[in-house]
C-alpha cells in the first residue's frame, strides 16, 4: 500500500499540507514537525493536492 511521507529535513512548516489535507497531516506537538497520520487507506486526490502545493517538494508517496 502506498502512503505519504514528509521529508522533515526539507519541510519549512508552511502548513499547506495540513490546510489541504488535515485528515492525513498534522503537527506533532512533541517534535514540532509535520507528521503523517496512520490510516488504512489514504485519499489519493487530497494527498496529491498537498504534494502539488508543497513549495519545497518534501511530500512523496512511498510503497
Amino acid at each position: 500500500m502506498r502512503h505519504p511521507v514528509v521529508d522533515i529535513g526539507v519541510c519549512n512548516m508552511c502548513g499547506g499540507c495540513i490546510e489541504v489535507c488535515p485528515e492525513v497531516f498534522r503537527v506533532n506537538e512533541s517534535t514540532g514537525f509535520v507528521e503523517v497520520l496512520d490510516q488504512e487507506n489514504y485519499w489519493f486526490g487530497d494527498v496529491d493536492e498537498a504534494i502539488k502545493n508543497c513549495p519545497l517538494d518534501c511530500i512523496n508517496w512511498e510503497e
